[in-house]
This record gives structure tokens, sequence and C-alpha cells, in this order.
């Protein structure tokens, strides 16, 4: 199984680490918009220190590039931390668009908010426990 990984910009680090943890295990891959998606080459001259956020981004480009990446997936895992994060809510909104099934680690208290509720199918309240499901997940149990 392949999940779209949405995340906030700023904890792409720590998400990055996660993730990798997460594909060890062997049952999902996770495609990550900012390190696996092919061509992305801003993140990795903002994280050498050689670009700042956006400067080289088209905006239309990248919106249409991340859709198509997450057109691969059979889902969308996202991460709601409380980082501002615009990209990561409007991809949960196209995932639901696109009527893909959405898995939420609302870690910010917020999981009982309604617009979250109605564009997900599950809501985890840590990334431990959105971990735990990932590592364990069996498609047929979900189908």
């Amino acid at each position: 199984m392949k999940f779209y990984l949405a995340h906030p910009f700023d904890a792409r680090k720590w998400v990055r680490k996660w993730e990798l943890e997460i594909e060890a295990a062997g049952n999902v891959e996770l495609l990550n918009p900012f390190y696996d998606q092919p061509n992305r080459t801003d993140v990795e001259r903002i994280d050498a220190g050689r670009a700042q956020r956006y400067e080289e981004l088209i905006a239309s480009d990248l919106v249409r590039k991340d859709l198509a990446y997450m057109l691969l997936a059979d889902g969308l895992v996202g991460l709601v931390t409380g980082d501002l994060s615009y990209g990561t809510i409007m991809e949960i909104v196209y995932a639901n668009i696109f009527d893909l099934p959405v898995y939420l680690a609302v870690t910010n208290g917020e999981e009982k908010h309604p617009w979250l509720r109605q564009h997900s199918d599950v809501i985890f309240t840590s990334s431990d426990a959105m971990k735990h499901f990932l590592t364990h997940y069996k498609a047929e149990e979900y189908e």
C-alpha cells in the first residue's frame, strides 16, 4: 500500500525520520512530496542553505505535481501538528475529492474539530499511534 504523506514543511526533518522508520517495517510506502517526488530539488536546496522557502517555486507547477503524486497513492496519511500548513489542509480536502481514504494524526489537541472529522476516515491523537497503525497495516481490514 502507498500513502501520500501530507505534513507541515517545518516538520519535514523529524517527519522524514519517522517516515523511514515506518517504511522499514515493510507494510506501507509513504510518498513524501518533499523528499520522494521526482524532480523536486527546492527542498534539497533549502536544507543545504542555498535557497529560501518559496524562492524557486512556481505555484501552479508545485500544486499540479503534488496532486498528480497524490493520485499514485492508495490513500493519504496526514500529520496535523499545529505548525502552520495550508498545504496539508488542502491536501486532505483534495484526497476527499479524489475519494481516497484519509488517516490523520492530529497532535495539537484539535482532533474533535468538525472539519477534520468530516474529512478523515480515522484520526489518531499522536504520531506514535499513527506509526503503530502503519507498521501493522493490513489493507483487507480497511476495505
